[in-house]
């Protein structure tokens, strides 16, 4: 996504090369899992003055989700146009080699460019829309001496100016 599960799993993706398949941006992860709807026929339009509801996807595109929380060791404003991550979505918080990437980094519009960065290596997310960063592909087959760790990856969003805003989490890799 809570960001997007690519520690040993990019290091190994930008060495060997992650196959990209991206040309439409995922969509919006559901709030809440719902239980599949009953086979009936179509419901009727709703009725004027009425919102119709968007229906979530029955599988969730993305299943961890960060979000930044407010902290009291907060550091001071900084300053106006700095580059905000404000969330990191990742298909799981566990990198299965060989198996599925896909990540995706919601920051504000001031932010230019979006890399995830683990063991010295770093991994572009391309721009799919104002302040919206994403990536879908498939994760190459990495030595078992490097599954089953936990690896610290830097999301790295900069803004035109060369400010930079980080975000590390914590990924697994099986």
């Amino acid at each position: 996504m809570r960001g997007l599960i690519v520690a040993v799993v990019m290091a190994a993706a930008l060495g060997a090369g992650v196959a990209m398949a991206q040309s439409t941006p995922p969509a919006p992860a559901p709030a809440a899992a719902e239980s599949p709807a009953p086979s009936s026929p179509e419901p009727a339009a709703p009725a004027a003055g009425q919102n119709a509801q968007p229906q979530p996807s029955p599988t969730p595109a993305y299943r961890f989700v960060w979000v930044p929380t407010p902290s009291p060791d907060a550091t001071a404003y900084p300053g106006p146009n700095a580059p905000e991550i404000k969330e990191i979505d990742l298909g799981d918080h566990v990198l299965v080699t060989p198996g599925e990437l896909r990540v995706r980094v919601v920051t504000n519009k001031q932010v230019v460019s979006v890399i995830a960065r683990t063991l010295g290596r770093e991994l572009p997310i391309p721009r799919q829309d104002a302040g919206v960063f994403a990536l879908e592909g498939s994760v190459p087959q990495v030595p078992r001496f490097l599954a089953d760790k936990t690896y610290d990856v830097d999301f790295v969003a900069a803004s035109a100016d060369g400010r930079t805003a980080v975000v590390t989490l914590p990924l697994d890799l099986k």
